[in-house]
């Protein structure tokens, strides 16, 4: 019992950290984010209570920018394809890679990591997440105050599937903002 409330405090006292990190660079999407939690009762039971994300309200038009907490982002282009560059040989799609070029603008006042695992793309209702790995050029980049980079993202989606949007983040627990592809 006592393991397993400490693993409740532990986790807890994480969530709490990661939303007081996140809400000093991020408050105006501080409300859109919302976070699952584990609790364990005084009988040692625990439980998850999750609050689902409502989606972004609107979608930006494509060829706009959008803003989501201390980042700008603006898509460039997109591009399909079977492969993608591997560490060592070439990584092979499920289905097509679909790839999505973004002009990322840092905004805020200090230096911000932007991570591609962050992005989500819709297709169909659908919520796929970037198929990231550390032999993509832009997986992970440190852009300080006032520059941007470009960078590509890519997704494993369905041969064919027609994307309506990519949903852009500054970070995991922010709130999202919407670009029509």
């Amino acid at each position: 019992m006592k393991i397993g409330l400490g693993l409740g405090a532990t986790i807890l006292g994480l969530i709490a950290l990661g939303s007081v990190v996140d809400g000093a660079d991020n408050t105006d999407a501080k409300s859109n984010s919302t976070l699952a939690a584990e609790t364990v009762s005084s009988k040692g039971e625990s439980s998850t209570a999750a609050a689902v994300k409502p989606a972004a309200e609107t979608v930006a038009p494509a060829g706009t920018t959008v803003r989501d907490g201390k980042f700008e982002f603006q898509v460039l282009g997109v591009d399909r394809s079977a492969t993608k560059e591997g560490l060592f040989n070439p990584d092979e799609a499920k289905g097509e890679f679909f790839v999505v070029r973004l002009r990322v603008t840092n905004i805020g006042d200090d230096a911000r990591t932007f991570h591609a695992s962050n992005q989500h793309l819709i297709v169909s209702g659908n919520k796929y997440d970037a198929t990231t790995s550390i032999s993509d050029e832009n997986w992970l980049e440190d852009i300080n105050p006032g520059l941007g980079i470009e960078a590509t993202v890519t997704f494993d989606i369905p041969p064919g599937a027609v994307p309506e949007a990519i949903e852009c983040h500054d970070s995991a627990f922010s709130g999202g903002a919407l670009l029509a592809l």
